[in-house]
C-alpha cells in the first residue's frame, strides 16, 4: 500500500519532531538533547488509502560513559608519584595519563560526552509486511516447485499482464517495481521463500499480516493476477495462481 507521509513523535509529544514523505524513510536524531534514561518514540505511518498504523518504539539513552581508573586500587597503599590512567567508555576517546603527587593528592576524572546516533527505517519500526526466513535461491525453490512441493503449476501470461497493472497501482510503493522492497521497512518479493509458498500467499493476500493489508476487495481474478506476477517476475519462478483458487479460499 503507498505511503503518503510517516510522523515521528517523541516521548508523546503532540507536535512531530519529523515527517518522512518519500522513501528512503530513515530519521537522524542526536540524543544528546535528551537526558539519559527511558524514552519512548512513536512513528504513525498514513496510507493513501486513508488508513493509519502506529508503532511505538520504548528505548534508553545513556550518553554518560563511565571512567575507569587503571593503576590505583581501592584501599590500595601507595607513595611518591601515582601513575593512574583514565579510560573512558567511549570508543573514540583516546586514554590520558594523569600524574599526581605523593599522598593526599586529589585524584580528579574526566568525564567526556559521547554523541550517540539512533538510526529508525519505518520498516524498522513498522510491521514487517510479508516475514521472510531463510530465502533459498528462486531457482532452487522452481526446481521443488516452491514451498508447495511437486511441480510450478503453468503461468497464464496473460492474467500475470493483468497483474503487473494490479501491483503497481497497490504494492510497488511498499516492495518496488524491482520486487526488492526496502531493507528494514518492506521485506523483498524477489526470491521470497514466502513467495514461493502459494498458500501463504493467497492467505495474506485475501486477510493481511502484521503492516500488510488485505486486499480481499480485489476480484478472484486481480488478485490471481498479482500472485501470478510476483512467484513468476523478477527471479521468480515458482509458478501460476488461477483465480478459482482464491474463490475457494475467501
Amino acid at each position: 500500500m503507498p505511503i503518503e507521509r510517516i510522523e515521528v513523535y517523541l516521548d508523546g509529544g503532540t507536535e512531530p519532531v519529523q515527517v518522512l514523505t518519500q522513501p528512503p524513510f530513515k530519521v537522524t536524531y542526536d540524543t544528546r538533547s535528551l537526558s539519559d534514561g527511558e524514552h519512548l518514540l512513536r512513528v504513525v505511518t498514513h496510507y493513501t488509502n486513508g488508513a493509519k498504523e502506529v508503532k511505538e518504539v520504548p528505548f534508553k539513552v545513556a550518553n554518560t560513559p563511565g571512567v575507569l581508573l587503571q593503576g590505583l586500587e581501592e584501599g590500595k597503599e601507595v607513595s611518591g608519584t601515582l601513575d593512574v590512567t583514565l579510560r573512558v567508555a567511549d570508543p573514540d576517546v583516546k586514554p590520558t595519563r594523569e600524574r599526581f603527587p605523593g599522598l593526599g593528592a586529589a585524584i580528579a576524572t574526566a568525564v567526556i560526552l559521547g554523541g550517540v546516533w539512533l538510526f529508525f527505517a519505518a520498516t524498522g519500526v513498522t510491521n514487517k509486511t510479508l516475514e521472510e526466513v531463510a530465502k533459498p535461491p528462486a531457482a532452487e525453490a522452481a526446481a521443488h516447485g516452491g514451498d508447495d512441493g511437486g511441480a510450478a503449476a503453468a503461468v497464464d501470461e496473460a492474467l500475470k499482464t493483468k497483474g503487473e497493472a494490479v501491483y503497481s497501482a497497490n504494492c510497488a510503493g511498499c516492495h518496488q517495481a524491482t520486487g526488492k522492497g526496502l531493507p528494514g521497512v518492506f521485506p523483498a518479493l524477489d526470491g521470497s521463500k514466502n513467495v514461493a509458498d502459494k498458500a501463504y500467499t493467497i492467505n495474506i493476500l485475501l486477510k493481511g499480516k502484521g503492516g500488510m493489508p488485505a486486499f480481499a476487495q480485489l476480484s478472484d481474478e486481480e488478485l490471481a493476477g498479482v500472485a501470478t506476477y510476483i512467484r513468476n517476475s523478477w527471479s521468480n519462478k515458482f509458478g501460476g495462481v488461477t483465480p478459482d483458487e482464491f474463490k475457494a479460499a475467501r
